[in-house]
C-alpha cells in the first residue's frame, strides 16, 4: 500500500544543494536518491543539531530528516533505547504534517515478511497508527 498521491513529498533540488554544501556531501548528477545515499551513522548527532537549529527550510528540514532516518537504518544500535532516535521521533511527530510521507514511506506496509523490515519500520508503524485521524478524510480504505 503506497502512500496516497495528496502526500507525496520528495527533496529539492535547492534543498540537496543547500545541504550538500553545509555538510561538505558530495552532490554528482549522477546520485539517485541523494537523501539516502549521503546518510552516516556516524553524523547522526551533527544531523539532528542542524535539524534543530531552526536556520533550515521546510524543504531542508524535510530532505535532511529523510538522510536522519537512513542514517539509523543504517546503524546496528539497538533504537528501542537510543535517545538520539527517541528525539529524532518527537521532531517528527512534532511535524507530522511535514514528514508524513516519510513516516508512510519507512512504514513499508506493502512487506510481506518481518525480515524484509527496517530497523526504523516498527517505529514508524506507531506514528502512521497514531496519526492516521489527522490524515483520515483522504486515508485510502
Amino acid at each position: 500500500m503506497s502512500a496516497p498521491k495528496h502526500l507525496w513529498r520528495f527533496p529539492t533540488r535547492e534543498a540537496i544543494d543547500s545541504l550538500a554544501s553545509r555538510f561538505g556531501f558530495p552532490n554528482t548528477p549522477g546520485m539517485q536518491d541523494w537523501e539516502w545515499e549521503v546518510a552516516d551513522p556516524a553524523r547522526i548527532k551533527e544531523f539532528i543539531a542542524a535539524y534543530n537549529d531552526g536556520s533550515l527550510s521546510e524543504d531542508e528540514r524535510f530532505t535532511l530528516m529523510e538522510t536522519i532516518i537512513q542514517s539509523f537504518a543504517e546503524t546496528c544500535l539497538p533504537l528501542e533505547t537510543n535517545s538520539d532516535w527517541r528525539q529524532t521521533l518527537s521532531a517528527i511527530e512534532q511535524d507530522i504534517s511535514l514528514h508524513i510521507y516519510s513516516v508512510w514511506y519507512w512504514s513499508h506496509l506493502d512487506a510481506p515478511d518481518e525480515e524484509d523490515l527496517w530497523n526504523v519500520t516498527p517505529f514508524m508503524r506507531r506514528l502512521l497508527d497514531r496519526h492516521r485521524p489527522s490524515f483520515e478524510k483522504t486515508w485510502p480504505e
